[in-house]
């Protein structure tokens, strides 16, 4: 069984292999359990108060 990886959005526990959507940064893959958390995610902003573990979003 693969490790699991955290959704950096929702905080859920997914595998790898099942994520919806991925994003690299820095030489790191982020794992996205669907393309709804994926999608909030690039809709962050800085202002949102965003305390998610990747930047924001270039030009946002």
């Amino acid at each position: 069984m693969a490790d699991k990886v955290k959704d950096p959005v929702c905080g859920m526990m997914i595998r790898p292999e099942d994520a919806a959507a991925t994003e690299e940064h820095e030489g790191r893959t982020f794992y996205f359990c669907s393309h709804g958390c994926h999608n909030r995610r690039a809709a962050l902003t800085p202002r949102d108060g965003c305390r998610s573990i990747l930047p924001p979003v270039p030009g946002r």
